[in-house]
């Protein structure tokens, strides 16, 4: 069975599906030019550059429109929430949730930063509040998903992303996430219809093609697990998980020549990544035997593969 781990980054991403991003954070347009001469700054796609240009316009707040001094807070708080300081970037969003109390891509925002400083429940919370505003909002339920699952709640991170899909019909992002579920409990047939269903959406989508060939691998059905894995390698050429499953799939296969070349690669793009470090170690005793005549010895490839959400 394979571990998944629902990452903050995710929570991040399932963000960005209702707030406009720049540069990897959340920003609001201002209306208009704004009262402040500080707003050049305030929309700026540098994290440092912003939080100067948004303290400028706060600074003088009270003359800015409702919907400004709502963009002023919440791309302050984005920008603090890129550099990795949270406690500034929630109390910010807390300062934008005062001008505009049901702004629930506010709540969903500042559910994100909670959700990185590790306090899950009040993540959830905000979560929470952002459905009751908007019913509609995937983004809201799949940050929720990601907040359950690190509790260990896998069933109530099921029952919201199965909210997701049936809310969104066209993008890969819900799908995929509901094969994870299914991937880690093991019912792999299930997981495959829908990496496929999201492969259909997204077909250059890495971690699906992982994924799925995560899936066929446990089946046993390598040649589909290879071709999978070698898409994944295509699709996104520094993923290093993609080159260590397709060197597992290569040494199932017993083609140890290019299972070696694939966990090479992987060390070269991870030199840290543990398990290709072992299996090149592996692979490279058995051509050594093998190149002195002593035949191929006995080898059993790793019963799982790297799956990581």
């Amino acid at each position: 069975m394979v571990a998944i781990s629902f990452s903050v980054p995710r929570a991040a991403a399932a963000v960005a599906l209702c707030v406009g991003f720049t540069a990897s954070f959340p920003s609001l347009a201002a209306h208009g030019p704004g009262v402040s001469p500080g707003w050049k700054l305030c929309r700026s796609a540098n994290p440092d550059e912003r939080i100067t240009g948004c303290t400028q316009v706060i600074a003088d707040i009270g003359k800015e429109s409702k919907h400004n001094q709502l963009a002023a807070y919440v791309n302050r708080a984005g920008a603090w929430q890129a550099k990795g300081d949270y406690a500034h970037a929630i109390e910010d969003y807390g300062r934008a949730l005062e001008v505009d109390p049901g702004a629930a891509v506010v709540l969903l925002a500042r559910g994100a930063a909670l959700h990185a400083k590790g306090d899950l429940d009040a993540a959830i919370a905000d979560y929470d509040r952002a459905i009751e505003k908007d019913r509609k909002s995937v983004a809201a339920y799949m940050a929720r998903a990601t907040a359950w699952r690190a509790k260990g709640e896998a069933e109530k991170a099921l029952a919201d992303i199965e909210e997701a899909v049936k809310l969104d019909r066209k993008t890969a992002g819900p799908v995929a996430a509901r094969a994870n579920y299914f991937h880690a409990k093991g019912d792999h047939d299930r997981a495959i219809a829908d990496y496929s269903e999201a492969l259909k959406r997204d077909r250059t989508l890495a971690p699906a093609l992982i994924g799925r060939g995560g899936c066929y691998y446990a089946k046993g059905d390598y040649d589909k697990a290879l071709a999978d894995f070698d898409a994944a390698a295509k699709a996104d050429p520094k993923n290093a998980t993609a080159l260590l499953n397709r060197a597992n799939a290569w040494r199932a296969k017993k083609d140890f020549e290019h299972a070696k070349t694939d966990y090479e690669a992987a060390l070269a793009l991870k030199p840290d990544l543990a398990a290709a470090k072992k299996g090149e170690e592996d692979v490279t005793k058995i051509l050594a035997k093998k190149a002195a005549g002593g035949g191929a010895p006995a080898d059993v490839a790793p019963a799982g593969v790297e799956h990581v959400h």
